[in-house]
């Protein structure tokens, strides 16, 4: 970076997607030393609000728009899991869950609610997409959030073809993370598991 080119403002999100958990951390590239981490999730039970990860599981109900996430699922519904598996075709499944009870399960739900793997994957991304972004904005205000540029970050298996990471972008895309911003385009990248790559790159993102 040159001396004379001013800082730009930027908010690094990184979204470690993960097969039964996921996170979301983030940093300001004003204070790229201070990378926070999302939590106060929508949770039915209160102990859970305020870790740093939440399952990554919906339950759909009798109508569109009736999803509920992560910790918002109450015990008597039924959740979707382990989707993220179902983005791969079969062959390319890791033999430990290709034939797993998980993913029997996850292809019965899938069925029973009639919705593609890429679009149930934006759901879930959707919904803690938002919540981190109102997170980010309570943290840093308006102001600076409507100014800022998005470079998002989100973890993803190494062993994923390139197929895989396509219809992880469309899903991040049906998410709305690509959404037109007045600040300007937002940036995707993938990085490869495990987490602390992720924030790694959020950290050398931030300095840039």
């Amino acid at each position: 970076m040159t001396a004379n080119k001013p800082l730009e403002d930027a908010v690094i999100i990184g979204i470690d997607f993960g097969t039964t958990y996921s996170g979301v951390a983030w940093a300001y590239s004003r204070e790229p030393e201070e990378i926070e981490i999302v939590t106060s999730w929508e949770s039915e039970l209160n102990h859970c609000s305020d870790v740093e990860k939440a399952p990554t599981q919906t339950h759909y109900g009798h109508n569109s728009r009736d999803i509920k996430w992560g910790y918002g699922i109450s015990p008597e519904h039924e959740p979707l899991k382990w989707f993220k598996l179902l983005l791969l075709e079969p062959k390319d499944i890791p033999q430990g869950a290709a034939n797993s009870a998980q993913l029997k399960e996850a292809r019965r739900l899938q069925s029973k609610v009639g919705k593609e793997p890429v679009e149930i994957v934006a759901c879930f991304l959707r919904k803690i997409w938002d919540h981190s972004v109102e997170s980010i904005r309570r943290a840093i205000g308006d102001g600076v959030m409507k100014r800022s540029k998005f470079q998002v970050v989100i973890t993803l298996p190494a062993i994923w073809s390139p197929y895989a990471q396509q219809r992880m972008k469309m899903a991040a895309k049906q998410a709305g993370i690509l959404d037109p911003r007045l600040a300007g385009s937002t940036t995707l990248r993938f990085v490869s598991e495990p987490e602390a790559a992720a924030l790694a790159t959020i950290k050398d993102l931030s300095k840039r």
